[in-house]
């Protein structure tokens, strides 16, 4: 097949367990023309529990390697840890033109051909070229102002970044459709959980400005806001599927159709990035793995916590000048610091406990120049339990409210290692279901759709049926053996 430019839309964890029964209804025109229109796959992952999360997972399309290999292990880990190279670090070395915008464990931004716009949980506001970092700023702050509440966040502030943003593509459209969002939460704070929906419809504004601009080879677009749905609101959806774990109508009421309505969002971004593509350009729709739902063994659910401040955490741990905590998913953040700071920290996080010492507050979970931690829910445990820092001179304490904050909704989504995976366009054969596959087949079906040659290191196969015509995939040899 001739060589073609490619784009690769990740939206993260979407799953056709339920794009398929939207499209029955009518619901996702989009998707249903792609399906009939296009070629089809649920590739599954290679990574499995524990090691089933999107930095993993997603680490593991890009590069064509298994997590033994590229070894990621923990979100936003320092990037000279990570082993193998990812597609568009390939591409670049080729000398191809590419644009990266959002895709996972991207950080930090490097000058390339094109332009590089890291994923959301990266640790400061870098961007390539530097002209671009308002766009982080606004992701950063907003996208983390759901857990933390960001003191910059004043009008001064959305002034000043909002004429920036224009500048860089921000449509007068957009800008009404947010303030509309807003005005209507004011109206009925019920709806603010639509705001999410916000965060790809601003995105692409930019990235259709910097693709128009660049027209890069290779390009990707990152949304995650599917998954934030799925993992709070899959009960709300299905609650039948939670019993004995209680559902209020008014819950389903208020959050029944929020998993349908990021999917519909999703529909939507799909039909802008056809407009936005040329006839040729081949689209790749995906994700690295699914979700299902999540049934804990608590009674009341795992309840879905943040931190309030994660500077006043190191101020209790007695770490504030030597460590640096940075949020990450909605009950976990990573610290930093040097090893053997860190190994002082996570002795003390784990002596941390909630009214008695057989309830740890934490989980600590070391990693290559920096701890995970996960804030730990208990059924027993209130917004006047007292969180005990037995581990820290002093030995202070704290109100778990002053501390945590509860959401009031508990985590209903959980993932699952079946991914969804769709392409359109020149040279895709339509109607074609392409048979079992992988997550690490989609790196070498990328590589062979640009014409460049596929990497020994990558032991996935080309999706060939996916094509009216075989790719013409050039495997460079193992290096020899001294």
């Amino acid at each position: 097949m001739k060589s073609r430019k490619v784009v690769l839309l990740e939206l993260n964890e979407i799953t056709w367990d339920l794009i398929d029964p939207l499209i029955a209804e009518g619901k996702l025109p989009t998707f249903a023309r792609l399906k009939r229109e296009g070629a089809v796959a649920s590739p599954m992952s290679v990574d499995e529990p524990p090691y089933l999360d999107p930095w993993i997972t997603w680490t593991s399309l890009y590069s064509g390697t298994p997590q033994a290999e590229h070894q990621v292990a923990f979100l936003q880990q320092p990037p000279e840890t990570i082993k193998s190279k990812r597609i568009w670090e390939l591409l670049t070395e080729a000398g191809r033109k590419v644009g990266i915008y959002g895709s996972v464990c991207s950080w930090p931004a490097k000058p390339i051909n094109g332009y590089h716009v890291p994923d959301t949980f990266s640790q400061d506001y870098s961007t390539y070229p530097e002209s671009l970092e308002p766009i982080q700023r606004l992701n950063l702050t907003y996208t983390r102002s759901i857990r933390l509440p960001n003191d910059q966040d004043g009008w001064g502030f959305k002034v000043k970044l909002g004429t920036k943003l224009l500048g860089l593509g921000l449509r007068p459209a957009t800008t009404f459709q947010i303030a509309s969002q807003l005005v209507s939460e004011r109206l009925n704070p019920k709806i603010r959980w639509k705001r999410v929906c916000l965060q790809p419809l601003v995105n692409f504004d930019f990235f259709s400005r910097l693709y128009r601009k660049h027209r890069p080879d290779f390009a990707t677009f990152h949304s995650n806001h599917v998954a934030h749905f799925q993992h709070t609101y899959w009960k709300m959806m299905q609650p039948e599927e939670f019993r004995p774990l209680e559902t209020t109508q008014e819950d389903v009421e208020t959050y029944g159709k929020a998993i349908e309505y990021g999917y519909q969002s999703a529909d939507a971004l799909i039909a802008s990035m056809l407009e936005l593509i040329d006839d040729d350009t081949v689209l790749m729709i995906a994700s690295s793995m699914g979700q299902q739902p999540f049934r804990s063994s608590l009674k009341t659910g795992k309840r879905i916590g943040q931190l309030r401040s994660h500077d006043h955490l190191m101020e209790l741990l007695g770490f504030a000048d030597q460590a640096r905590a940075v949020a990450m998913m909605s009950d976990q953040f990573n610290i930093y610091a040097e090893d053997d700071v860190l190994a002082e920290v996570r002795r003390a996080l784990d002596a941390v406990y909630i009214d008695k010492p057989e309830q740890p507050a934490f989980t600590t979970e070391p990693g290559s120049g920096a701890v995970t931690v996960t804030i730990k829910p208990w059924d027993s445990t209130g917004p006047d339990s007292t969180i005990h820092f037995a581990g820290t001179p002093g030995e202070p304490k704290i109100k778990l409210d002053e501390l945590i904050y509860f959401s009031g909704l508990v985590k209903s989504g959980c993932h699952h290692p079946k991914g969804m995976m769709v392409m359109y366009g020149p040279g895709v054969k339509a109607g074609a279901e392409v048979g079992p596959c992988d997550n690490l087949d989609i790196a070498p079906t990328l590589l062979a759709m640009l014409g460049e040659p596929i990497p020994s290191v990558m032991s996935g196969r080309t999706l060939d049926e996916a094509f009216a015509e075989p790719l013409t995939a050039v495997r460079e040899k193992e290096p020899a053996v001294a």
